[in-house]
């Protein structure tokens, strides 16, 4: 009986001087590739992988950027098969639970306003459909500037079809609202809109990156 053979190990993650938000694309939603390296003048951490569940279950900044930095090399670096040797499936399932709560206690309407903590200086910035485009809200992420108290986020629906990377870009904000609500007690809206029935994320191709 032969044996089939060992599965070949994931490829190093980048070197310190690749910035993996030099390489964000600003390429339209019909664009699923990601852009090519480029030479950036400021070096970033090399991400640790796989990811593992914090101590206490607190997201840090370190953690939630730790997490960006993953998701991107590893979509120039592996194929989608190979996920859980990222993001492993009990990180996954801890992710997605405490997620879970905090959405379960909100409203089916969310009010922005001066009761929402925000103050006459904050910002809130509004997000369209990013349809599965990991590296526009990496980039998106950087231009705007990472959730502050100061500065309160707005997704707006259609996180996950079309684009190769709807599960990152949607575990990745379930990350920044769990961090948003830990520290600063602030909402990271995430609107649900069309799209997110089991009928539909099968036909879009979401529900076989289970």
């Amino acid at each position: 009986m032969l044996s089939s053979p060992p599965s070949a190990a994931p490829p190093a993650p980048p070197s310190p001087d690749e910035d993996f938000f030099s390489t964000a694309s600003t390429s339209t939603s019909s664009d699923s590739k990601p852009p090519s390296p480029s030479p950036s003048a400021s070096a970033a951490p090399i991400p640790q992988i796989p990811i593992t569940w914090p101590d206490g279950g607190a997201l840090t900044f370190s953690w939630v950027t730790n997490l960006m930095r993953a998701f991107d090399w590893a979509s120039r670096a592996m194929p989608p098969a190979e996920f859980p040797s990222v993001l492993p499936v009990g990180v996954f399932d801890k992710l997605v639970l405490a997620a879970s709560k905090i959405l379960h206690k909100e409203p089916n309407c969310v009010t922005i306003d001066e009761n929402s903590g925000l103050g006459p200086q904050s910002r809130v910035v509004v997000v369209g459909d990013v349809h599965g485009q990991l590296h526009d809200v990496l980039f998106l992420l950087r231009d705007a500037g990472y959730p502050a108290d100061d500065r309160f986020f707005v997704f707006n629906g259609d996180y996950v079809d079309r684009g190769a990377w709807g599960l990152e870009v949607f575990l990745l904000l379930l990350a920044w609202k769990v961090r948003t609500i830990m520290v600063y007690e602030l909402d990271w809206a995430i609107l649900l809109l069309d799209q997110y029935c089991a009928k539909k994320s099968r036909f879009l191709g979401v529900h076989q990156r289970k």
